[in-house]
């Protein structure tokens, strides 16, 4: 399994998860690599994260920040191990500010309370992890903390009109797709999102 690019230099990597598959983002800038989340186990981080890493041309010491959108274990679950590879790693789980010009971390809360997204301002894109759910996937239905919390996320991300990509960490339903692509896209998913809960269709 290899990083696959999504958008300029923003890259997946798709990890197995049950009968799904949770994903690893790698952002590329001038300024140094950020990971994305960090698949479930100890194992992922051995059999896939750093095989992926390396195949790409890249080693511990090339990566600055490991953000994690969320604490659910198919999304931090690998943080210790890649610790251990790389204890220089800044890792961040909140909204701050990090020094890399053009990366910015959001509120996303609604799945759980401290969902987090990441911006790229360079290709204008989000992604959101689990923040955004639609239907769900498979076996794992829309999942909310706080239903207030999630419809107050949809609309603030309908007044950033400098959103016109997302990335999800899972290929969710209604949609079967993992990334909406161009602004019409985004506002689509949005507005599914929101009357998806709205119906209680979850």
């Amino acid at each position: 399994m290899t990083f696959e690019r999504e958008i300029a230099n923003v890259y997946r990597l798709k990890v197995p998860f049950d009968n799904i598959y949770t994903s690893v983002f790698l952002i590329q800038t001038e300024k140094g690599n950020v990971l994305v989340d960090c698949a479930t186990y100890a194992s992922d981080v051995d059999g896939y994260i750093a095989p992926a890493l390396s195949r790409f041309g890249l080693k511990w010491t090339d990566i600055r920040y490991l953000i994690i959108t969320h604490r659910h274990s198919d999304h931090a679950g690998g943080k210790d191990r890649i610790l251990e590879y790389a204890p220089h790693l800044e890792v961040v789980q909140s909204v701050q500010p990090i020094s890399i010009k053009g990366i910015t971390v959001c509120a996303l809360k609604g799945h759980t309370p401290d969902c987090i997204g990441v911006f790229d301002e360079r290709t204008e894109t989000l992604i959101s992890g689990d923040g955004l759910q639609g239907n769900g996937v498979g076996k794992y239905r829309c999942s909310l903390k706080s239903k207030e919390d999630y419809l107050s996320t949809i609309e603030n991300l309908e007044e950033n009109e400098r959103i016109k990509n997302i990335l999800f960490s899972h290929a969710y339903e209604p949609w079967k797709r993992c990334g909406a692509f161009g602004r019409e896209e985004v506002e689509k998913v949005l507005k599914d999102c929101k009357e998806i809960v709205i119906k209680g269709e979850m």
